[in-house]
């Protein structure tokens, strides 16, 4: 790649790099459950992806970062033989400010907690496609599948979804 589309690609990480480095700490955390880890992992992410952008060239930044986070997520699990899995959402760095605040807290912690009862999978697409509001073309690139399995993954895990919530 020339330095000048190199030097591009890394600028343009940069300038956003405050959004996506929030985006894909929280990825990696609910994936962990472990602010210390998703802080090591995010690191390593963003250094890998660097590294990457020397050489190669990038299309779609943010869709390449969440491909990166969910493989160094694998590979921590796979290195220390653990099961995924999430417990619940810890809302970091914010402070308790009204009553909404508060419902707003306990209606997420309920949306996650109903999240953990799906399958990993399914649970990774409805993130990437309502926590971390990717579109359908991010979310096939992030996990290397065609748009169209996207859409049909995302239909299936939400329906998976409302039948969860809709339990008693």
């Amino acid at each position: 790649m020339n330095n000048d589309k190199q030097n591009k690609a890394i600028n343009d990480l940069m300038e956003n790099y405050n959004e996506l480095v929030n985006q894909i700490f929280r990825f990696i955390y609910l994936k962990t459950s472990s602010k210390e880890i998703a802080e090591d992992l995010t690191q390593d992410c963003f250094l890998s992806t660097v590294k990457y952008l020397k050489d190669k060239e990038v299309r779609n930044i943010r869709a390449f970062l969440f491909r990166t986070a969910r493989n160094k997520v694998i590979d921590y699990y796979r290195i220390r033989n653990r099961i995924i899995y999430s417990d619940e959402l810890v809302l970091a760095n914010e402070k308790i400010s009204s009553r909404d605040d508060i419902a707003i807290k306990q209606d997420a912690r309920m949306i996650i907690e109903k999240l953990n009862l799906l399958g990993e999978e399914d649970k990774e697409i409805l993130m990437m496609r309502y926590i971390e509001d990717m579109n359908i073309k991010e979310i096939a690139e992030a996990l290397g599948k065609n748009e169209v399995v996207v859409r049909v993954r995302i239909f299936r895990a939400m329906q998976k979804f409302k039948k969860i919530v809709n339990r008693k």
